[in-house]
């Protein structure tokens, strides 16, 4: 068996895991980043490609979604790569007036933690936003959101690494994890090179909806699944908005890109919902898409494509140490959150791992939160970013 060591092992290269290379090479730290495929190949160039602060599900998780975007501002800068990052807005609608209670509760909540965000009443929404079909009562607008191109930001992250010193190994499955006396002592690994046993005192599990698989060598269960999301691509079309739109009433959303394609995507999958997307599927979800914006529903669909989620039972991510095991780390779990999170995540976990103490708590994503006895049940998803 093949020997290396390193300071830092990584696995999983999709954009939290390179990130989290590239803020420890960014500081000096080369860290081994294992990835079983090319960095990015699977949920993180598949994702809907949002950034967004708003519609956050706990302070904690809006803090980290603020500093990523920051991160986020300075990303194509950083890495030499145009990735199509632009601050358009998000915008969330409403058609119910429990809807419109929701949002308007999170706006206060979002206002105090310092996101700036408005909310529109209907006829606000539709003197800006007359496009839309009708029926929706208000919105909740925030600015400050945008979107990315998931199949160039990874890429370009993980070659932002390597340039820094941290080495990038494709192609490279993690077979298990080895600890002793309560402590990380190194992976197991195999490539076309062969199998190899790699020292190091630090491991980050980040590989996403697969993190689970690797658990029961240390003793514990992660409560991960995985869950599929769908997206279906227009061909070009006159510019007609910016935002980032979605509606939980209407189960869809809907954005462009640089080329003016309009991409749209399901809102509202179950938790555990990890079937084979057949056909009628796709067809099911993109046919919503007139539910949101009539005029889409005659743009010609250019290319369809699925990916897969990591979710938890409370649709927030897992970051931090693990109790007990000193030098494992876990970022994992994002529910669709990931692309968005992912930079900012780079940033705090390389904190945590080398300072001890993130510039964003990290106390409500603690795998502890779950305690024994974790339950899945029938949770919503949006998976927007």
């Amino acid at each position: 068996m093949n020997q290396r060591e390193a300071p830092v092992v990584i696995i999983g290269g999709g954009i939290v895991g390179s990130s989290i290379a590239w803020f420890l090479a960014q500081r000096g730290v080369k860290a081994l980043l294992l990835e079983k495929s090319t960095p990015g190949f699977e949920a993180s160039s598949r994702a809907a490609g949002g950034v967004r602060a708003q519609c956050r599900d706990t302070t904690d998780e809006r803090k980290l979604a603020m500093a990523s975007i920051e991160v986020w501002k300075t990303l194509a800068e950083a890495t030499g790569t145009d990735v199509e990052y632009t601050q358009g807005g998000t915008l969330r609608l409403a058609a119910t007036d429990d809807r419109l209670a929701e949002l308007t509760a999170q706006s206060h909540e979002e206002l105090a933690d310092g996101l700036e965000v408005e909310m529109w009443d209907e006829a606000e929404l539709y003197r800006r936003k007359p496009f839309l079909a009708p029926g929706f009562i208000g919105a909740k607008y925030c600015a400050t959101d945008g979107v990315a191109n998931p199949r160039l930001v990874t890429p370009a992250i993980a070659a932002a690494a390597a340039r820094l010193g941290a080495e990038v190994w494709e192609e490279t499955e993690v077979i298990g994890i080895d600890r002793a006396d309560g402590r990380i002592t190194g992976v197991r690994a195999r490539n076309a090179q062969g199998e190899w046993s790699i020292a190091a005192p630090k491991v980050v599990h980040a590989a996403g909806p697969w993190t689970p698989q690797l658990s029961t060598d240390l003793g514990f269960e992660i409560p991960i699944v995985p869950s599929r999301t769908i997206i279906g691509r227009t061909e070009p079309l006159p510019r007609l908005f910016t935002e980032f739109i979605s509606s939980h009433d209407a189960g869809v959303y809907a954005r462009p890109d640089a080329r003016g394609c309009i991409h749209i995507g399901a809102v509202g999958r179950s938790i555990g919902d990890f079937e084979e997307v057949t056909e009628a599927d796709v067809r099911t979800y993109l046919e919503k898409r007139s539910n949101l914006i009539p005029a889409l529903g005659e743009a010609e669909i250019e290319e369809v494509w699925w990916g897969t989620l990591a979710m938890t039972p409370d649709r927030t991510p897992i970051l931090g140490v693990v109790e007990g095991l000193d030098g494992y780390y876990l970022a994992s779990g994002f529910s669709g959150h990931g692309f968005a999170l992912g930079p900012g995540v780079g940033k705090v976990m390389s904190e945590l791992i080398l300072d001890g103490e993130p510039s964003v708590s990290l106390d409500g994503f603690s795998l502890a939160r779950f305690g024994e006895d974790v339950q899945f049940g029938k949770g919503r998803i949006q998976g927007t970013g």
